[in-house]
């Protein structure tokens, strides 16, 4: 199976957008650098209308859980408490509609993230609760099926940092992770390289590790990623390669690998991407071409999104499965109101 002429518009349409002079940037939503000291001091707001209340739903989980990571935090201060910060928390809900050789089939997905700042428990210590990949896999959430994972990040170093917890599914296990990154920047090109070493109770030793690069031109993107992943115990090598090109008036900050490489940090916009993945570095295991349209959808903290999507595995013996995935994403990041101001970049 190949895509040879798909490869080929790839190719050109990066060397036409590196041809292209730099213009505006696109929009970069992200999280409230507050405290939790100052939401407190903030009045609730009132609803009134439909898109009242739900920003009400949102402001009071929002406040609920920013109250509980102070509370917890202070509990383990003596006298000179320092002041929390916001903790940002994301929800993601992804799934795929696809018509296969034996009918329709619905994969779906929920990913969750957040990263919890606790000064006073400890000033370079962080609590995380993520149902994204350890390895920080790139690719379709709705297929991967990462169960949380409960755990205290170290920050070392600028470019370092060093995970440990636990893996909550039926058997729990363990794991511990140490990453390297050094993102940088020339101009309007962008690199965001990764390599991760990490060791799980049920799987053994692994490394893994990627490089994305972009290149913006105006609200233009074209973005390629390269992604890896070894493991000793069974000397199994997956890799993905995706390429994408895509139209944004804002993305979302994002800090993980396999979500910038996807293009889970577009926050308005379209995008269309051609993902390739295999198990052995001369095997190809599947193909996926897709488009994805994406928009705010109340405020600035809900997006919805949707695309036509086509995959072809080699376990169906390369058949062109056709489908849309439909999806959401809600950012905990602020108050509605505060997300509410960012929100015009896509009027």
């Amino acid at each position: 199976m190949k895509l040879p002429a798909g490869l080929a518009i790839i190719t050109f349409l990066w060397a036409a957008a590196c041809s292209c002079a730099e213009a505006d940037q696109p929009y970069q939503v992200g999280p409230s650098t507050g405290t939790v000291e100052e939401l407190r001091s903030t009045q609730e707001s009132q609803p009134g209308t439909p898109g009242g209340y739900l920003n009400a739903g949102h402001d009071w989980l929002y406040r609920r859980v920013q109250y509980l990571i102070e509370d917890l935090d202070s509990w383990f201060a003596n006298t000179d408490v320092i002041s929390v910060p916001i903790s940002p928390i994301r929800i993601d809900f992804d799934g795929d509609v696809l018509h296969k050789q034996d009918g329709f089939g619905l994969i779906s997905a929920r990913t969750f993230d957040a990263t919890l700042a606790l000064p006073n428990l400890e000033r370079r210590l962080k609590l995380f609760v993520t149902s994204d990949s350890l390895q920080e896999t790139p690719g379709d959430p709705a297929s991967q099926q990462s169960p949380f994972r409960v755990g205290l990040r170290f920050i070392p170093g600028s470019n370092l940092d060093f995970e440990v917890g636990v893996r909550a599914k039926l058997v729990p296990s363990a794991f511990a992770a140490l990453k390297w990154t050094r993102p940088w920047s020339d101009g309007d090109v962008h690199t965001y390289p990764f390599v991760k070493l990490y060791a799980q109770s049920d799987t053994g030793l692994g490394a893994s590790g990627g490089v994305a690069v972009d290149r913006w031109s105006d609200r233009w993107v074209m973005r390629s990623s390269t992604y890896a992943d070894w493991v000793r115990n069974t000397a199994a090598t997956d890799w993905n390669q995706t390429f994408i090109l895509g139209y944004a008036r804002a993305v979302i900050h994002e800090r993980n690998y396999d979500r910038l490489a996807d293009g889970h940090d577009l926050a308005c916009g379209v995008i269309g991407k051609l993902s390739m993945s295999g198990d052995r570095i001369s095997r190809t295991t599947l193909y996926e071409a897709s488009v994805v349209f994406k928009r705010p959808l109340h405020g600035g903290w809900l997006f919805g999104y949707a695309g036509p999507l086509v995959r072809w595995e080699r376990v169906y013996d390369w058949h062109p499965d056709v489908g849309v995935r439909i999806g959401f994403d809600a950012l905990f990041w602020g108050t509605a109101a505060q997300a509410s101001a960012q929100s015009p970049y896509c009027r």
